[in-house]
């Protein structure tokens, strides 16, 4: 990967959006100049679209190369490989996507609604996460056998949220690790893949994944296994008060950060020491004063730059910022967009950030106004009202790094 920044470029819309919320947006993890600008969107219209924005620099530039139908709203997608996708939602069905042919397969399914993916290169894992409250994991390539499924880890509430660490794996981990100080110091990136699972009760579970495919491996043996070789590696409770909303691992490998429901975003380690503990912190975010009231938004999605190490919050108050999580603060913030944010990603190259709005908003209606109903004046969102803002984001998410007197 280059650490030289890209071009830059004005920022535009993505033609034909979809008329519902976007539920997900994914880069293609490949960092190569053909591959790191194609984009998988999730919908509650029921469709995945599959972008390519190599080389785009408007709205007439990019191409919309094939559409993948679901029975039900899709809440998550993500990337297997340069030709394969997986994608799931309120239809409870776990679909494996052909991105060369357009054609879809369905492998399995919850009883529940399908809330996360993720795919593990360095396993070469699938997890879903479910309301069910379960997490599957599956072969994505043993398909024909029709033994895809290997096993289902029972969980102690509703998946919301999953992230794999580290999130970039086939790209060269340059990003400050959160355990650096702010003058851009680095330390060694920790590449052990691990799962992270939030729930609604607040519960943080965390997985080993190589140690989960070692046991899967062993089961293909016919050996022995206990149920507790699968349990998690750590059971966390969330330092956030209230529900989650998002969890983002970060990219050097050291940890991750959770969203909640009330305006506040949590910075954690994985290593559980009390020095390294120590480090961890929580603040405030998304609020606006409306009438004399201090207002509180959710933090809908945060997502985390593969170079720089800073990350994106997203907020109901139609605010992108971004954060600095090793100097803890603030770097940028982005003007209000049309209507509250769902869902955002940067691109494998670190060039690009796309950020979806037209979420559902905070309704009053009392307020009154020219956005009477709506609060703070953002924008209504839902049907209709959908946007995907693709942003030059290399220069945005540099640290300000400190200079020497």
């Amino acid at each position: 990967m280059s650490t030289s920044g890209p071009t830059s470029f004005a920022e535009y819309e993505l033609p034909s959006p979809p008329q519902d919320p976007v539920s997900a947006l994914a880069f293609n993890p490949n960092h190569s100049a053909d591959k790191a600008r194609q984009l998988l969107v999730s919908s509650w219209d029921r469709l995945v679209r599959f972008y390519d924005l190599t080389g785009s620099t408007d709205t007439n530039s990019v191409r919309l190369l094939k559409t993948f139908q679901h029975d039900a709203p899709v809440l998550d997608v993500c990337w297997i490989n340069d030709g394969l996708a997986a994608s799931g939602g309120v239809d409870r069905r776990v679909r494996l996507l052909n991105l060369e042919t357009g054609q879809s397969r369905i492998i399995g399914k919850h009883n529940q609604a399908v809330s996360r993916l993720r795919f593990s290169p360095a396993t070469g894992l699938l997890l879903t996460g479910s309301w069910d409250r379960t997490i599957k994991i599956w072969d994505p390539f043993n398909v024909e056998s029709g033994q895809a499924l290997l096993k289902t880890l029972e969980m102690p509430d509703k998946v919301l949220a999953m992230d794999l660490s580290p999130p970039f794996p086939s790209a060269p981990m340059d990003a400050r690790s959160v355990s650096a100080s702010a003058n851009g110091a680095t330390v060694e990136p920790d590449r052990t893949p691990r799962a992270v699972i939030a729930m609604t009760g607040r519960t943080v579970h965390i997985y080993e994944l190589n140690r989960i495919k070692e046991t899967l491996e062993r089961v293909k043996k016919g050996e022995e296994v206990e149920e507790k070789d699968f349990e998690p590696d750590q059971r966390r409770e969330s330092s956030l008060k209230f529900m989650l909303r998002d969890v983002k691992c970060m990219p050097a490998g050291d940890g991750y950060a959770t969203s909640s429901v009330e305006g506040r975003i949590a910075v954690e380690l994985f290593d559980p020491t009390p020095e390294s503990q120590s480090k961890k912190y929580a603040f405030k975010c998304h609020r606006q004063n409306v009438d004399g009231i201090d207002t509180v938004y959710p933090v809908n999605c945060m997502s985390f730059h593969p170079v720089h190490g800073t990350f994106a919050s997203l907020g109901g108050d139609a605010v992108c910022s971004i954060w600095d999580a090793a100097a803890k603060k603030r770097i940028r913030q982005y003007p209000r967009l049309p209507s509250p944010l769902s869902a955002s990603c940067f691109s494998s190259d670190g060039a690009v950030l796309a950020i979806a709005s037209g979420a559902e908003n905070i309704e009053d209606t009392r307020h009154q106004g020219p956005g009477a109903g709506e609060v703070g004046e953002v924008g209504r969102g839902g049907e209709g009202n959908v946007r995907i803002h693709i942003k030059p984001a290399w220069e945005d998410c540099k640290p300000k790094l400190k200079t020497s007197a």
